[in-house]
């Protein structure tokens, strides 16, 4: 993982996935964080790239990447029902963007998974994802949840993710 004046590529392996099928709704992952996500502390970025490699992921598995400004626990571990995070646990997990891959739409088949392509489209204005990292921070942390589908989860290692992001300040 470089970091380079203009920006920087961070690849995340989530280290709480459950090898084990996710229904919509639940949490896929938890809290992870993207450290010198920003150049400064306090500072913006912008997302321009997310590539997604899910082991075990089918055409109608749609997820979330939401984005957060600290590491506040989400009130749910991974394998979880998103539902049973309340309202007040989110606020305080203070969630700063959202992508959405649909399996369908942005993603290919690649051996046993699919590679998910966080990208812009006109209709949800996915990307770019504009970031800002809480005072005295330069890290951005970010959990997935299952919105549509079955996923079935084949190892738990089965996510990589890589996140492009240029630095704006």
């Amino acid at each position: 993982m470089g970091m380079y004046p203009a920006g920087n590529l961070i690849k995340l392996s989530p280290s709480d996935l459950t090898a084990s099928a996710h229904a919509a709704g639940d949490v896929v992952f938890a809290k992870a964080e993207l450290k010198n996500a920003v150049a400064s502390e306090g500072g913006l970025s912008l997302l321009g790239n997310v590539t997604m490699f899910v082991e075990g992921a089918a055409t109608d598995d749609d997820l979330a990447l939401l984005f957060f400004d600290n590491s506040t626990d989400l009130g749910e571990p991974a394998n979880d029902p998103g539902s049973d995070i309340t309202a007040d646990e989110f606020r305080a997990a203070s969630c700063i963007g959202m992508i959405k891959l649909d399996g369908g739409a942005s993603a290919i088949e690649v051996g046993n998974g699919r590679v998910y392509a966080g990208t812009y489209d006109s209709v949800s204005g996915n990307m770019p994802l504009l970031l800002k990292a809480a005072e005295g921070q330069k890290s951005i942390w970010v959990a997935c949840v299952q919105y549509a589908g079955t996923l079935d989860l084949t190892d738990t290692d089965s996510i990589t993710i890589s996140f492009g992001f240029k630095y704006l300040g």
